[in-house]
């Protein structure tokens, strides 16, 4: 009788073994690389790092396999200098090597919002159609006054003035279409 409890003692040990396995098993973080977000490795000190890019946070991990990325045996890093320490790094070795974006995308993005300005455009937006915009810019073409001449014997001043007055109403029939 005491062969059979002393069995069954080591038979609950191995079994408690499994439980407190699958345990730790479950407090790991489920981790889906498919459609969560990008992950891109990162190495410092001999150990395999992974940045992982949600929408909703940036998350690093550390592979328990030193020299190569495990997707099974990651560990949470949670420390911010060690955070800190890997976002350097990634930015050094994984996102310097990333080209800029062109300076065309940049030029595209502020025209855009330089036409967005347009009178024509605005009018268009709130839902008039074309020949309505058309009339109503025509109607502000016209109605802006016309540029003046500083030709005659004026002073410095007036000249300027008269220069000044010419650029406002160059740039108002700008912004029309």
């Amino acid at each position: 009788m005491t062969e059979t409890i002393q069995q069954l003692k080591e038979d609950i040990a191995v079994l408690q073994e499994k439980l407190n396995k699958l345990e730790e098993i479950e407090k790991q973080p489920k981790i889906t690389l498919e459609n969560e977000g990008t992950f891109e490795i990162v190495y410092y000190n001999n150990k395999c790092y992974v940045r992982m890019d949600y929408s909703y946070d940036t998350l690093w991990y550390m592979s328990k396999n030193t020299k190569d990325f495990d997707g099974n045996n990651l560990i949470l890093i949670t420390d911010d200098v060690t955070r800190n320490i890997l976002e350097e790094l990634w930015f050094n070795q994984v996102k310097k090597d990333e080209p800029t974006k062109p300076m065309d995308e940049v030029v595209e993005r502020l025209r855009k919002k330089y036409e967005a300005q347009k009178l024509y455009n605005r009018l268009f937006e709130l839902g008039y159609d074309e020949e309505d915009c058309d009339a109503i810019v025509d109607l502000v073409e016209d109605w802006i006054p016309e540029p003046q001449s500083a030709e005659g014997p004026q002073n410095a001043d007036t000249e300027l003035l008269v220069d000044g007055f010419n650029d406002c109403v160059r740039k108002v029939k700008e912004m029309l279409r």
